[in-house]
């Protein structure tokens, strides 16, 4: 089972286009973190002896800014580690930070502890001042750049998050280059699909894409091959003739995301600000999952639109993700139109990268997806 904390409700910046609602000074007690530890490692067990499977688990830490909370955060990794090692649970650990707090000292522990870091940073300044900003107005970027000398290099245990809107798009060709100069190699390009998508806002997009795409190949030429989570992911949809099963995300059923007040929901990009989400509420971490609910929207889950039935893309498609097609549709079923436009745009980026790189029989390439 993967599970997520959300630590708290407060962040220290004021990002346009988050998801995680309304900010608030409300953190998760020690007791709802110990509860919600004990009641995930409890249901991977069970569910690994129901399968016959070893048991194994992530635990995610994320917020609000899960760094404010940092004390929390440790005493509750240290609590699921000892648990999960008493019950036999491989853990894995993760942390998703807007990095204005990170530290060599955090940095030290999270790497020392095996946590893989999501750094979000949306690119160069222009890109990344465009909508990451602290409360007074200020742009993000000097304060949170600083922590990517800790991440130069090959380093596995992090990847930098970006959040591709129609207001910062014009910048994203030039983040990308200004990104893997500062030693980046694994990116996640993240796009704002709850927000309206002007035509010339989707050109700049179609550009940056096509220029991503050039720069992944220098890359491979160069012997120094990068991870991008777009190309990447699509190569391999290519490779397997579509998602797999385990590859898609288990929406309320092994993954869930516990908000401060214990609360279950199917994902963290659903809590918000845990009092706007009730219909998705699965239950608390005390009281466990409410049945009826949590079977309504297992049963649910998927994509039911009768277009995408016929499409030949369908099987590489995310058009399952439930928390993509809830935000912008308002049903967990449904996709929006901006999705599909983004999955035709990279697929046919990912199909145009790896033909390209195949065809020069790039080590590094097969190496990466054909071993």
């Amino acid at each position: 089972m993967d599970f997520t904390l959300c630590l708290t409700h407060a962040c220290n910046l004021r990002c346009a286009y988050c998801y995680a609602g309304s900010k608030a000074p409300r953190s998760m007690s020690w007791q709802v973190a110990q509860r919600s530890v004990d009641f995930c490692l409890e249901r991977t067990v069970s569910r690994a002896n129901l399968l016959g499977q070893p048991a194994d688990a992530q635990i995610g830490f994320f917020g609000g800014e899960p760094l404010l909370e940092w004390e929390l955060l440790q005493r509750a990794f240290t609590y699921a580690r000892t648990a999960a090692e008493r019950l036999g649970v491989t853990l894995r650990r993760t942390v998703t930070t807007n990095m204005s707090l990170l530290d060599e000292t955090r940095i030290l522990w999270l790497r020392e502890n095996g946590f893989h870091v999501g750094l979000s940073l949306d690119g160069n300044a222009a890109m990344h001042d465009t909508l990451r900003r602290f409360p007074d107005g200020r742009g993000s970027h000097a304060a949170c750049a600083q922590a990517l000398r800790f991440y130069r290099g090959t380093d596995a245990g992090a990847e930098v998050i970006v959040v591709v809107d129609p207001r910062n798009v014009a910048h994203l060709a030039d983040s990308m280059e200004w990104l893997l100069s500062e030693g980046v190699r694994h990116i996640s390009l993240n796009p704002n699909f709850y927000c309206e998508w002007p035509e010339p806002a989707l050109a700049d997009w179609q550009a940056a894409c096509e220029r991503t795409g050039d720069l992944y190949i220098e890359r491979y030429r160069q012997g120094e091959p990068v991870r991008i989570n777009v190309i990447d992911g699509k190569i391999r949809t290519h490779l397997k003739d579509g998602y797999a099963v385990c590859d898609r995300c288990g929406f309320g059923e092994h993954e869930i995301a516990i908000a401060a007040s214990g609360n279950i929901y199917p994902c963290e990009r659903i809590v918000a600000d845990d009092v706007c989400n009730e219909a998705l509420c699965l239950g608390n971490v005390f009281s466990g999952f409410d049945p009826a609910r949590r079977d309504y929207i297992l049963a649910k889950r998927g994509n039911t639109v009768d277009e995408c039935a016929d499409c030949d893309l369908r099987p590489r498609c995310m058009n399952w993700c439930s928390c993509i097609n809830y935000a912008t549709t308002g049903a967990i079923d449904q996709v929006a139109g901006i999705v599909c436009h983004h999955e035709k745009m990279v697929i046919a980026l990912a199909d145009r990268v790896g033909a390209t790189l195949y065809g020069e029989s790039n080590p590094a390439f097969l190496a990466n997806f054909y071993a």
